[in-house]
């Protein structure tokens, strides 16, 4: 059990992070799916926060603070629109996440923000053996179960 003092600590050195580089990420493992996501763009860039499940920490750190370095430098991603600047060989889509699933996996973000209202896009890839995004009729369940999709893509994709 973690104790209080130890969970003020994890909090504190995350809003340190935060005040320092404009942003911190937080990987979630052990009971699948496995995910990242970042806290502190909306505060520090008026950015939406951002999710990747399935992705290992580094690689997903990694990803996150890619798309985090371009709100920093005010080019940001349109997020309602595929790039392919992301990962190799796939476009990336960004998906917008309901509210209602906050408490479940962005409790870093909410402890963070508080009473205050911010946005969360998850960050969606293809699967690498067939290119199926998860929500694709064929792609591999597998591949579903390890990227749950938390919102509605849009429905031009």
């Amino acid at each position: 059990m973690i104790s209080d003092s130890e969970k003020k600590a994890f909090f504190d050195d995350h809003v340190r992070r935060i005040a320092e580089e404009g942003f911190s990420t937080m990987s979630v493992v052990g009971n699948p799916p496995q995910f990242s996501y970042t806290t502190g763009l909306y505060k520090s860039y008026a950015h939406p926060e951002l999710i990747v499940f399935g992705l290992p920490p580094a690689r997903a750190a990694g990803l996150l603070s890619d798309i985090a370095l371009k709100a920093r430098e005010g080019t940001p991603f349109n997020l309602s629109e595929p790039t392919d600047k992301l990962l190799v060989d796939c476009d990336v889509l960004f998906v917008e996440v309901p509210r209602s699933t906050f408490a479940e996996y962005c409790l870093l973000a909410m402890r963070y923000y508080g009473e205050e209202e911010f946005p969360v896009f998850q960050v969606v890839w293809p699967s690498a053996f067939d290119g199926c995004y998860p929500w694709d009729s064929d792609a591999d369940p597998k591949f579903v179960a390890i990227q749950p999709v938390l919102g509605k893509p849009n429905k031009a994709w």
